[in-house]
């Protein structure tokens, strides 16, 4: 339904962007919903590792993120969620104190998507190119195609359904700590 609704915004017809925000604050509220009942499976719960997620510094558009952040744990990875505002170093030092592999970082707008480009610069300032995976996502990655190599991105997933697929992908393509010199 938000797809729906913001490609219509998007190309200018029905909705306008308030009847999106409201659209999306009852969509954030009914997944609040939903994850708060949700009892987790033995079989699912922990199998896979540690991931950091957060919307990067100046973003402030959470239900993307939240919804990642629900499939990747219906899926069986540990999410940290930073939440919004997130500076760059914070994401790295997570990442590091939880032995995660891959960074998710949200952006919604092409203004705070740029500011993706300095935490790709602080993974590899701390030489930690390969180890840690970036996987980058957001409304303006959908109509901004070739965004995610712009801003240092290792992959982006087309829907918050596919980020679990892109994570296990980014994940297997990291170099374990183990195996860096």
């Amino acid at each position: 339904m938000l797809s729906h609704i913001g490609d219509e915004w998007q190309g200018g017809a029905a909705a306008t962007l308030a009847q999106a925000y409201v659209a999306a604050r009852v969509a954030e509220d009914a997944l609040a919903r939903i994850a708060a009942q949700a009892q987790p499976t033995p079989s699912i719960e922990a199998t896979k590792g540690p991931v950091v997620i957060g919307n990067i510094e100046d973003d402030f558009h959470a239900l993307g993120r939240k919804m990642v952040g629900t499939f990747l744990r219906a899926d069986g990875w540990i999410v940290h969620d930073l939440g919004n505002d997130v500076l760059p170093a914070t994401f790295v030092d997570k990442a590091l104190e939880v032995g995660a592999r891959v960074i998710g970082v949200s952006a919604m707008m092409l203004t705070t998507a740029r500011n993706i480009r300095r935490l790709r610069e602080e993974i590899d300032r701390r030489g930690l190119t390969g180890r840690l995976q970036l996987a980058v996502g957001g409304a303006v990655f959908r109509v901004c195609p070739g965004l995610d190599r712009e801003v240092g991105g290792d992959g982006t997933a087309g829907s918050a359904l596919d980020a679990p697929a892109l994570f296990a992908t980014l994940w297997q393509k990291a170099v374990p700590p183990e195996a860096k010199p």
